[in-house]
C-alpha cells in the first residue's frame, strides 16, 4: 500500500537500523579490546596472525558494512524522495481535458468558509517549515525532479506525457467515488463511474477524456475536504521532507487517500516506487514553465506557496459544501401552493343583479 507517511517512516527506520549496527560494531570492538581468549591472534585456518593486524581487519570490515547500511538507506530515501516530491506550490487537481494538471476547484468567486481571517494563514512552525522548504524546493526538486523532468520532455513528446497524466487520473476514481460518498454528493459519485466507464473503454484506458467531451465533468473530492465539510479544522500549515504542502489535516487526508489507491494493492512495493517516480516526474514535466514563471515572479516563494496552497484549499472546501447544497437543493423546497379560485363577494352580485 502506497502511503507517503509510511515511506517516510520506512526511511527513518533504516537510518535507524543504521544508527544501531554502528553502536553494536562499536561494543563489540570494546568487548574485543579486553583481555584476549585461547583463540586470540590466531587465525581460523590456524595461522598466527597479530592481534593489532586482527583488529584492523576487524574495524575495516564492519566500516565497510556501516557504509553498505548507509548507502542502501540513501538510495532508498532518494528512489521515495522522488516518487513523493512535488516542488512547493505544485498544483495537485486532476489532470484536465487537455492532460494539464490543475488546482482542485479554483474559483476566484468562492468565498472561503472553511477558515476564520484569524486563521487564513496559521503558521505556529514556520521556522521549521521554511527548512523543509527549502530542502524541497533547493535540494530535492532543483538537484532531482526538475532535472529528471526536462529530461522526461525531451524523450517524450507533450501528446504523450498529457496521456499519460490522463490515465494516471483515470486510475484514481476510487479516491473521488469514495469521497463523494462520504461528502453526500451522490451526484458527483455518479458522474465519477460514469466518467470512469467512458474513459476506459472509449478514451483507451483513460488516455483520452472522452467523458469531457460528452460534457460529463468530473467531481473532485479528497479526504482532507471530507474531513473539513465534517468540523474538522486544519490545524498549522505543516511541510514535510519529500512531501507537497500540507496541513495537519490534510496529512491525515492524504494518508487515507492513500489507503484508497486500488493500483497499491496490485503492485509490489518496487511497482508502486516506480509508479511513483513516473508520475511525480511526468507531472513537474507538464509544469515547468508555470513553476519557472511563478519563481521569477515573486520575491517570498515560501510565502506564495503557503498563501495560494491554503486558498486553493479554503476555495475547494467551499466549492465541495456549495456542491452539496445544489444536490440536495430539491429537499429544502416547500411545495408549490396551488391559487385558490376566489369567489365572489355580495357587492359584486348585487351589481352584477
Amino acid at each position: 500500500m502506497h502511503i507517503d507517511v509510511v515511506q517516510l517512516n520506512i526511511v527513518i527506520a533504516l537510518g535507524v537500523m543504521a544508527l544501531a549496527a554502528r553502536a553494536a560494531d562499536r561494543e563489540q570492538q570494546r568487548r574485543g579490546s579486553g583481555s584476549p581468549g585461547p583463540l586470540t591472534g590466531v587465525s581460523p585456518v590456524g595461522l598466527h596472525v597479530p592481534t593489532e593486524r586482527r583488529h584492523e581487519m576487524q574495524s575495516t570490515t564492519a566500516s565497510r558494512s556501516i557504509s553498505t547500511m548507509w548507502l542502501v538507506a540513501l538510495v532508498v530515501a532518494a528512489g521515495m524522495a522522488v516518487g513523493c516530491a512535488r516542488s512547493p506550490g505544485v498544483p495537485s487537481g486532476p489532470a484536465g481535458t487537455d492532460g494539464s494538471v490543475r488546482s482542485h476547484h479554483l474559483r476566484e468567486d468562492t468565498a472561503p468558509s472553511d477558515d476564520s481571517a484569524d486563521e487564513a494563514d496559521y503558521d505556529p512552525w514556520q521556522s521549521f517549515n521554511e527548512r523543509m522548504f527549502s530542502f524541497n524546493h533547493d535540494i530535492l526538486d532543483g538537484w532531482l525532479v526538475k532535472p529528471a523532468a526536462k529530461g522526461w520532455a525531451k524523450i517524450f513528446p507533450e501528446v504523450a506525457r498529457r496521456s499519460f497524466s490522463r490515465m494516471i487520473n483515470n486510475l484514481d476514481m476510487p479516491r473521488r467515488l469514495v469521497n463523494n460518498l462520504l461528502q453526500a454528493r451522490p451526484l458527483g459519485a455518479g458522474r465519477e463511474l460514469a466518467r470512469f466507464a467512458v474513459n476506459s473503454t472509449a478514451g483507451v484506458g483513460g488516455l483520452i477524456d472522452v467523458a469531457s467531451l460528452m460534457h460529463v465533468e468530473p467531481s473532485e473530492a479528497d479526504s482532507g475536504e471530507t474531513l473539513a465539510l465534517y468540523g474538522i479544522h486544519p490545524g498549522p500549515y505543516l511541510v514535510l521532507p519529500t512531501m507537497p504542502p500540507l496541513t495537519v489535516r490534510d496529512a491525515i487526508g492524504r494518508g487515507i487517500d492513500g489507503a484508497l489507491d486500488p493500483v497499491s494493492y496490485v503492485l509490489p512495493f518496487i511497482g508502486n516506487q516506480a509508479k511513483s517516480i513516473v508520475t511525480a516526474v511526468n507531472e513537474r514535466s507538464l509544469n515547468l514553465k508555470l513553476f519557472a514563471d511563478v519563481e521569477d515572479s515573486v520575491l517570498d516563494l515560501y510565502s506564495a506557496a503557503r498563501n495560494g496552497y491554503l486558498q486553493r484549499r479554503r476555495n475547494a472546501i467551499a466549492l465541495a459544501a456549495q456542491d452539496r447544497e445544489q444536490e440536495w437543493g430539491w429537499t429544502q423546497k416547500s411545495p408549490a401552493v396551488e391559487p385558490q379560485p376566489q369567489t365572489a363577494s355580495a357587492g359584486d352580485r348585487e351589481n352584477h343583479s
